[in-house]
């Protein structure tokens, strides 16, 4: 492909393409366990069929041709002339992955690498029915009976200049068309007005059914037909709708190479058959636009025609459609034989019926225009200029607190509300679901429990909850370690379960939900849970902590060891976990998120992670306070408690000094001793006393004054200042001052080992 093309529609393909390749991951892992479903088998192939429309308006050739034979699989599937087994998923999985790399490499703008020539026929042998003699057998012919005449001649044969257009757009990118082909579309959809019966499209569609290819001069014979008896036998309303039209291009659109005259038998076939259409079609023969759009599925992703199956059957439908009464059971048209004894009205009863087709069009087409795609660069321009009016507005709030003006007050008042107002819409273009992290997982559960031999059900809850993009990125890889985990360690293999009398298939429960300004994600299985005691074994065996301490540890603090680096409850390395280093991984990212990770666990049912997040990371809410005369801000998500306290009543053990609150010891740090230099021997006897919640534990910290709570826009630190322990960022206060936002867990870190 040469990447010169026109940009944006590289980008409208690059888009639309990677979120149907992220579905297909979803649908296939799914249609293992529904390989029945009709629908879902549909959707995959119309899925591929997409793609490959995309990539041969490209000219990618390499995407065109795997899409194309995976394409024709499923449609092999949907017609029930193949199961879906095991062997069948391992092929269509690693095309689509196949397909996802082709994809990666249009993106990186480099030269696409084909798929394996072994890949290639895996799949094309696949794309035949288990029995290749059971080929689909067309109608019996029936006597042919002369048509009635006609009342009226064909009103037009001409098609209006959009519509050549299109037809000419949807042959782009193919290889070049004569003038010759290209003037028989405009004569074959030239007969004007009523649509052809369900019967006839059905007949035409049995005879075009898997055919192979044809040339030019095989379909030159066939063509004249139609026109010849068109003028005779046509009613003036024979002519398929503008929609119609412009649909059926839409399922030709992207088709692989084309001969010199594919054009002039592709839309001669619709005209072949409606040339020929019973000259007492009534409106109550026209077919809904749903049951068109379906008849047209039938025809995706076909091959080329054969030119001798093209000549000898192309005649069949109209013939068997001459004398046949439509189906009973299509309600659309049981009033055909009562339009007989009126001959005069067809030319003028589908003008009603057509009407709602191009109608029902609009609002789609409305919201497509609506739809504009934003560079998320300018997204975040945005939302960093919403953080300065939130600066600029918090400190207007704190002005007009001070000021008796009413009027002042009311108009700051009105300021914040729209403010806020703001900042939420800003941050709503900012948010997507999170479905585009889950999306990974059916996969990645279904490919670890055939590798581990496991027999694993994964259930997704809340995929369309929503939060901020980077945030969603971010958490990518965290959720992946978690659900790996999940998998190799907590799910035990089918005879194990059977043996505790549990079922043979273990439970992956991924969960999303907001609460407040935050996000919950939980990731549960109804495994084996996990023994403290292993646990601190292990702790000892690895050198983390001395027996002694380990038999202090609580249950809770005993899950927590496995977020340790190194620690691995895996006695062999494996490619899946072992290493120890997933886990610690996990807990470093999800604090730079400003989030919190706990774990609950009941040793032979099974364990849950829990992480918590703020919705976004542009905007934080804080506890503003004072140590001297600097403001600091700690994370609101850390704050658990606050009260004033006589600290000549607290308590030392085992050197720590410690603070009782509601009869358990909670350690108590003196933050200024740490952050004000002057302050490093100063005796307090009261203070306020914030309590923090930091992973599991509970820890409390002195501070001079409370000033409140305030959102503030986190700027980051100088380069001189940046990777300070214990800070991670800065902001401006409502009064003006510059507070700096603390990092708990690496403040504890770097002075908790201190004596106080």
């Amino acid at each position: 492909m040469s990447f010169g093309a026109d940009e944006e529609i590289l980008q409208d393909f690059l888009v639309e393409a990677g979120e149907i390749l992220e579905q297909l991951s979803e649908q296939l892992v799914e249609l293992e366990s529904r390989p029945d479903d009709a629908d879902l088998l549909n959707a995959i192939f119309r899925g591929f069929h997409t793609v490959k429309g995309g990539a041969g308006f490209l000219q990618l050739h390499e995407l065109v041709e795997c899409c194309h034979i995976a394409e024709n699989v499923f449609d092999i599937l949907r017609k029930g002339e193949r199961r879906v087994d095991s062997e069948l998923m391992d092929v269509v999985l690693e095309a689509l992955d196949t397909v996802n790399s082709m994809f990666g490499q249009v993106r990186e703008r480099t030269d696409v690498t084909a798929a394996t020539p072994e890949l290639l026929a895996a799949l094309s042998r696949l794309a035949e029915p288990q029995s290749a003699d059971e080929v689909a057998e067309p109608e019996p012919e029936p006597a042919v009976e002369a048509a009635a005449p006609v009342a009226e001649p064909a009103a037009s044969d001409d098609i209006t200049d959009d519509e050549f257009e299109q037809l000419l757009d949807s042959l782009h990118g193919s290889s070049p068309v004569s003038a010759a082909p290209s003037a028989a579309p405009a004569a074959a959809v030239a007969p004007a007005g009523d649509e052809i019966t369900d019967q006839e499209f059905e007949s035409l569609l049995d005879q075009l059914h898997g055919k192979g290819k044809f040339a030019a001069d095989a379909v030159a014979a066939p063509v004249p037909a139609p026109a010849a008896q068109s003028g005779n036998a046509a009613p003036a309303s024979d002519e398929i709708t503008d929609d119609e039209f412009e649909a059926l291009l839409d399922q030709l659109h992207g088709k692989g190479s084309f001969d010199a005259a594919i054009a002039a038998p592709v839309a001669a076939a619709p005209a072949a058959v409606a040339a020929k259409a019973p000259s007492a079609a009534a409106a109550s023969d026209e077919i809904t636009d749903h049951e068109f759009e379906n008849l047209l599925d039938e025809l995706h992703g076909k091959g080329k025609f054969e030119p001798d199956a093209i000549v000898a059957k192309a005649p069949a439908p109209a013939a068997a459609a001459a004398v046949s009464p439509p189906p009973a059971a299509k309600p659309a048209a049981a009033p055909a034989p009562a339009a007989k004894a009126e001959p005069a009205k067809p030319a003028s009863a589908p003008a009603p019926a057509r009407a709602p087709a191009p109608t029902g069009e609009k609002p789609v087409a409305t919201e497509a225009e609506t739809t504009v795609r934003v560079d998320t660069a300018r997204l975040d321009e945005i939302m960093n200029m919403v953080g300065e009016l939130v600066l600029v507005r918090n400190r207007l709030v704190r002005l007009g607190l001070n000021s008796g003006d009413e009027a002042m007050s009311k108009a700051v008042s009105n300021l914040d509300v729209v403010t806020a107002d703001l900042q939420t819409a800003v941050m709503k273009t900012r948010m997507q679901p999170i479905k585009k992290v889950f999306g990974r997982f059916p996969r990645l559960v279904r490919d670890l429990a055939r590798q581990l031999k496991k027999e694993i059900n994964l259930e997704l809850v809340g995929e369309e909850t929503d939060l901020d993009k980077n945030l969603v990125e971010a958490l990518a890889d965290p959720l992946v370690h978690l659900v790996r985990n999940a998998v190799d360690h907590g799910i035990e293999t089918p005879e194990e379960r059977e043996a505790t009398g549990k079922s043979r298939g273990g439970r992956v429960i991924l969960s999303a939900e907001q609460e407040g300004d935050h996000i919950l994600l939980s990731i549960s299985d109804d495994g084996k849970g996990m023994d403290p005691n292993v646990l601190r074994s292990i702790a000892v065996k690895r050198g983390v902590m001395d027996k002694d301490a380990a038999d202090r540890l609580s249950d809770t603090d005993c899950y927590n060891l496995i977020f340790a680096p190194g620690f691995s409850t895996k006695t062999e390395i494996s490619d899946v976990s072992g290493r120890g280093v997933g886990m610690d991984v996990v807990k470093t990212k999800i604090s730079q998120l400003n989030g919190s990770i706990n774990i609950y666990s009941t040793k032979g049912q099974g364990s849950k992670i829990v992480i918590k997040v703020p919705l976004t990371l542009a905007i934080m809410p804080t506890l503003m306070v004072m140590l001297g005369n600097q403001a600091f801000a700690f994370p609101l998500v850390n704050v658990n408690e606050i009260f004033h306290l006589d600290l000549s009543t607290t308590n030392v053990v085992d050197g720590q000094e410690v603070v009782i609150v509601r009869d358990k010891a909670l350690p108590l740090f003196y933050l200024k001793r740490w952050l004000v230099s002057s302050a490093a021997h100063e005796e307090q006897r009261e203070g306020h006393v914030v309590i923090l919640t930091v992973g599991t534990q509970r820890i409390g910290f002195v501070v001079d004054q409370l000033v409140g709570q305030e959102e503030v826009v986190i700027k980051p630190l100088g380069k001189m200042l940046q990777g300070t322990p214990g800070m991670s960022g800065a902001t401006i206060t409502g009064d003006g001052r510059i507070a700096l936002i603390l990092d708990v867990p690496s403040m504890l870190k770097r002075y908790a080992a201190r004596r106080i």
